[in-house]
């Protein structure tokens, strides 16, 4: 059976204050007093469908909002609906008061997106994707690395791939390097590339995890377990570079 010009356009009202923030219920009796008028709560219930003990429990919401009154006719209660010009004054008061929130809005959201993302990667492939994501970069990616650990992970095509990442998106590599025989040759060879400035660590700096800056990304590797950890934070990040900034400058 086709649907009526009636029933259509109650569904199309009903959608319309859906999106203003109406439930179904508090739609049906507003559709149901602007189709009949000054109604009782049996009549709204006739009329809609809805039974009366929930009508009780939302009638009032619209009456706070204005768009529905309440008169007495000898002892009956009665509600009517006022003009539907009201509706403009309702979507005006729900723009003035979120503009009067939107600050607040907006310092809790500053807030909870400036807290560390994490993400945990583990295996050769995995290690491997986040190099190719932090050397897609136009700046300056930091590293302190141990060449022998490095090379024992990846070919000298991944290393080659990299460095072109880098090359191809303007970006620079700062690289610092474990003191050992392997890292001794990348630096004198500067198997960085024309990308890279290489420094040799002091002979008596050691670790054991491997680490790249970039941007907002704190980038912790070990590849001994063959998992890495990248933190997204800018404070994070900012942190640790000024550290390695100051280690550059003394090496």
């Amino acid at each position: 059976m086709p649907y009526t010009d009636d029933y259509m356009e109650t569904q199309k009202i009903t959608k319309a204050l859906t999106g203003l923030g109406f439930n179904t219920v508090e739609s049906d009796i507003y559709i149901a007093l602007l189709k009949y008028g000054k109604s009782t709560v049996s009549d709204i219930a006739k009329n809609s469908g809805i039974k009366r003990p929930t009508i009780y429990q939302y009638i009032d919401g619209l009456a706070t909002r204005d768009l529905i009154r309440k008169t007495f006719k000898g002892k009956r209660l009665l509600y009517y609906p006022e003009d539907p010009k009201k509706f403009l004054h309702l979507t005006e008061n729900l723009k003035k008061r979120a503009e009067e929130i939107f600050p607040d809005l907006q310092r809790l959201f500053m807030k909870s997106s400036a807290k560390p993302v994490i993400r945990f990667y583990e295996g050769k492939e995995s290690v491997r994707s986040i190099y190719r994501e932090i050397t897609s970069t136009p700046k300056v990616v930091w590293s302190v690395f141990s060449a022998e650990r490095y090379f024992q992970m990846f070919t000298e095509k991944d290393g080659n791939e990299f460095l072109n990442n880098i090359y191809k998106n303007g970006g620079e590599l700062r690289d610092m390097v474990l003191s050992t025989p392997s890292g001794i040759e990348y630096v004198k060879r500067k198997r960085g590339g024309k990308v890279a400035k290489s420094k040799l660590l002091p002979a008596d700096f050691n670790f054991s995890v491997d680490m790249l800056i970039v941007g907002d990304k704190t980038v912790f590797i070990s590849f001994e377990d063959m998992i890495a950890v990248v933190i997204e934070n800018q404070e994070i990040a900012n942190q640790q570079m000024q550290f390695l900034k100051f280690v550059w400058r003394r090496i």
